[in-house]
């Protein structure tokens, strides 16, 4: 298990699936994220993913441009 401020992140061995839940809100606002070769794929349970997790899978080395709104 990884953790940021706010969430916990919990990787399959192979890093192509990404669990997160918020550690005081828990199953309420949690999700998951499909990688391939560490581009973010797809992702589900949230609408938007949260600006802290999209951060930290990019510090992790992680293509996170699928859950950004590029036409800022």
């Amino acid at each position: 298990m990884k953790e940021t401020k706010n969430y916990n992140l919990w990787f399959e061995p192979n890093n192509d699936y990404v669990y997160f839940e918020h550690d005081e809100i828990g199953d309420d606002h949690a999700g998951g994220m499909w990688f391939n070769n560490k581009t973010l794929v797809d992702y589900d349970g949230v609408f938007e993913l949260p600006k802290e997790i999209i951060e930290y899978m990019e510090k992790e080395g992680y293509n996170m441009d699928d859950a950004k709104d590029l036409d800022d």
